[in-house]
């Protein structure tokens, strides 16, 4: 059965809303939409943007502002974008119980509001390998290519983050990774990050559970089947197992923030269940 298409005419008006900052600075200029440290020698002309407060008055545009009635700025060679790395965790477990659909809908907002600030993003959708992926994409038409790739990619197999980072590493510059997964599977997460941190990265981490996985119901005799290894488990449940679960799951959500806290990253509990507008009234990254 085909699927849906996730990113629907109400949710891309939705992102056009959102304003999401990247305030990372680089020695050699700076990310995106910011204003350059770098003086260099270069005063060629490269392209315009949408005025911002702090911006240097003295470079708006005053032609465009009579022609638009909108406040632009000019944009010199020596102004520097932002890599914006963007993984995406495509196993099988992801396609369970609407994380598929959070998966992309929060793959759609990084991508989109980078693209806005003039940042340069990849975006990779991973299993055990990165599998398939849009590079260094630019401009606000590049939009429909990452849609492309979100929209149409089979969520199956298994995943392998430290595999995939470590494969990975030639490839980065100081930037955002933004890695959005369900965790189900051994990460080695504190090697990711570790790996990831050395590469010069600012990392946030989308960890995407489902409603059943948060707060599941176990009542009688119940069979768990893993959905990547079809391995499976016959269990008696009562209130013992739902608090042991609960407990369980408590503190390896608690690990988890630590390993992000010590490597300045930050973390996202996302429900697939809740609606796309609280979820994204999370997106407050810290990047200073």
């Amino acid at each position: 059965m085909e699927k849906k298409n996730v990113l629907d005419q109400e949710f891309l008006d939705l992102l056009k809303t959102m304003v999401l900052k990247f305030n990372l600075s680089l020695k050699d200029g700076n990310l995106g939409g910011n204003r350059s440290k770098a003086k260099g020698s270069s005063v060629e002309f490269s392209d315009f943007r949408e005025y911002v407060p702090g911006d240097d008055f003295r470079r708006i545009d005053w032609r465009a502002l009579a022609r638009f009635e909108k406040v632009y700025i000019k944009l010199f060679m020596e102004e520097r974008e932002a890599p914006i790395t963007i993984f995406v965790d495509k196993s099988k477990s992801m396609d369970f119980s609407l994380k598929r659909e959070t998966a992309i809908k929060m793959a759609a907002t990084f991508a989109f509001s980078s693209l806005k600030e003039y940042n340069s993003v990849s975006t990779i959708m991973f299993d055990q390998k990165a599998s398939s992926y849009e590079l260094n994409q630019k401009g606000q038409p590049a939009f429909a290519r990452i849609i492309n790739l979100l929209e149409n990619t089979t969520f199956a197999d298994d995943s392998d983050l430290y595999s995939v980072i470590n494969s990975w590493q030639p490839r980065f510059k100081k930037g955002l990774t933004v890695l959005i997964t369900d965790l189900m599977y051994d990460a080695k997460l504190e090697e990711t990050m570790k790996l990831l941190t050395y590469k010069k990265q600012k990392i946030v981490l989308c960890h995407i559970l489902s409603q059943e996985e948060l707060y599941p119901e176990l009542e009688g005799n119940l069979r768990l089947i893993d959905s990547e290894t079809d391995e499976h488990m016959d269990i008696l449940t009562g209130t013992d197992a739902v608090n042991l679960y609960a407990k369980t799951l408590s503190h390896y959500i608690s690990t988890t923030k630590e390993t992000c806290s010590k490597y300045k990253a930050d973390y996202l509990l996302l429900n697939s269940a809740k609606p796309v507008e609280q979820l994204l009234k999370q997106l407050h990254v810290r990047t200073n």
